[in-house]
């Protein structure tokens, strides 16, 4: 079963098997900052999309090279970061690697990481507000922005470690 859904920062999610951002509405974005979906962009769209969890610009390079094999890591970096500035991505930090992307499902949104897959979920709600005047009047700084990730273990990744572990002796 597919599922289209429309997000506050304007983008299209197809779910499926795979969460797949909207090549047309990107398209557009870009267009809009006078830039192309070059063929190369395109790739490196795909190879995040097509991920079940968060992935590493190396990681990326290394699948959208599949499909477009004489794309350059520097143009990875590059394309990673417009398609987050445009806010189809957000940025996440995985437990093997710094940084990592997701598709971000909407303009302003935090992430839950499995800390055993490595799957990521996206939530909106937050109350952010206590802290950030906290954080503003103990130091001093005019708070504009902030990252909110939590890790934690996802329902499958609890299921499968409950069903493993031994149970006690039987009376």
């Amino acid at each position: 079963m597919v599922v289209c859904i429309s997000t506050e920062n304007g983008f299209q999610f197809h779910t499926g098997e795979t969460l797949a951002l909207d090549a047309d509405q990107i398209a557009g974005a870009l267009a809009a900052r006078g830039l192309r979906l070059t063929k190369q962009r395109r790739a490196v769209l795909d190879a995040v999309a097509s991920a079940s969890s968060s992935v590493s610009p190396l990681q990326v390079f290394d699948a959208a090279r599949l499909t477009c094999p004489e794309l350059g890591l520097t143009t990875v970096y590059r394309t990673l970061e417009l398609l987050s500035e445009l806010g189809a991505l957000r940025r996440v930090h995985g437990a093997d690697h710094c940084e990592a992307f997701v598709p971000a499902a909407s303009a302003h949104g935090h992430t839950v990481v499995c800390a055993r897959c490595g799957r990521v979920v996206e939530f909106t709600d937050c109350d952010m507000g206590g802290v950030v005047r906290a954080a503003a009047r103990q130091t001093g700084y005019r708070i504009t922005e902030h990252f909110l990730q939590l890790s934690g273990e996802c329902p499958q990744c609890a299921a499968d470690a409950a069903s493993s572990r031994p149970r006690g002796p039987a009376r």
